[in-house]
Parts: C-alpha cells; sequence; structure tokens
C-alpha cells in the first residue's frame, strides 16, 4: 500500500487527511499487474451519458475517486520494478509529454521508458475528476492529477507533477481504464 496526503471534497465540507491507498467502500476494484479494472459502471455503457441526473454524477465521481487511487498504486509501482511492463497501461496511440517533449504511439512509449534510468517515485499528493462527457464526445474520462518527488538512479531527487488523461474501456463485466493522454513535469525551482 501507498501513502499520501488527498484533499477533496466530501458534501459541503472539504476533508484533508493522510491515506492508505484501500479499496474504499462499494463494490471491490479488482487488478491485475498492468491493468487498472474496476467493475462495471453502474447502470451505464462507458459511452452513454453518465452526467444525467445527479445520483448518476455522485456515482461517477466515486467510481473516478476509486479507479484514480488504483491507477495511482498501479502506475508507480510499475514504473519503479515493472517498467517493461508500464506501456500495457496506455492506449495503443497514447501521448506523453515528459517535460516538453512529446512521445506518441506504444513503440516510441517503450523506447522512451526503456531509456529512463531506474527510479523511486513517492507520490504526496492525488486529485482526480470525471471529464465531462461534451469535451470527450461521450467517452467516459478521468483526469488524475498526482505530484510528489523522484530519484532516478545517479541523478538528485526531484519534485514532479504528472497529469492523465484516462479512458473506460468497458465490457459487461468489467471497465479497464487506459491512459489516452500523460504530461509529467519536473516541479524544481531554478538555483539562482
Amino acid at each position: 500500500s501507498r501513502k499520501f496526503r488527498s484533499n477533496w471534497s466530501q458534501g459541503d465540507k472539504d476533508t484533508t487527511k493522510e491515506v492508505t491507498i484501500i479499496r474504499r467502500g462499494h463494490t471491490p476494484a479488482r487488478w491485475t499487474r498492468e491493468e487498472v479494472v474496476t467493475p462495471p459502471l453502474p447502470g451505464h455503457a462507458a459511452t452513454s451519458s453518465l452526467m444525467a441526473t445527479p445520483m448518476d454524477f455522485k456515482t461517477y465521481v466515486d467510481q473516478a475517486c476509486r479507479a484514480a487511487e488504483e491507477f495511482v498504486s498501479i502506475y508507480y509501482d510499475t514504473m519503479d520494478k515493472r517498467r517493461q511492463a508500464l506501456t500495457r497501461l496506455y492506449l495503443d496511440k497514447a501521448t506523453l509529454i515528459w517535460n516538453g517533449n512529446i512521445v506518441s504511439g506504444l513503440d516510441a512509449l517503450n523506447n522512451f521508458f526503456d531509456m529512463l534510468p531506474s527510479s523511486e517515485f513517492q507520490v504526496n499528493m492525488l486529485d482526480c475528476q470525471p471529464v465531462h462527457e461534451q469535451a470527450t464526445q461521450s467517452q467516459t474520462t478521468i483526469l488524475v492529477v498526482t505530484s510528489g518527488t523522484v530519484k532516478f538512479d545517479g541523478n538528485k531527487q526531484h519534485y514532479f507533477n504528472q497529469n492523465f488523461l484516462l479512458t473506460a474501456q468497458s465490457t459487461p463485466n468489467n471497465t479497464v481504464w487506459k491512459i489516452a493522454s500523460d504530461c509529467f513535469r519536473f516541479q524544481d525551482w531554478a538555483s539562482s
């Protein structure tokens, strides 16, 4: 399990607390070593309207939060320990922007991740939200934002910020979340 500080809104109150990623409430999510798999989206296909009623939206937000927590745990564990499997989390035509450099497609992503030194990521913050279907052509999508520290072998520790757009690939039995877009940036202040 991973610990991180999490800020989110629950109804009329804002909550900040330290969280250990453990599946929260409802139907527990399942995951394999290289996939984020959750139960089917409640009462909807991945391409139908999830934002039609307030209850639907709350259910959608809860699903997004559970998927994001699972995703963050799996992504950084895979990045640190099983990097050769990392591209299984990406769509075939996914795009990564790494400190301003664009990498597109699974072959290019594989080559890029192979070139990176081994890493130790520590996630200190996680936030997520559903992306409105009008912005994603009715594709169920969530935005996941993380920040923390990373140390690549042979380099000093850096602060980082990373944003992911995850899309739902649904079947009648489950939903597999894949990365459509990934933007990574070091957040260190320049020395004067």
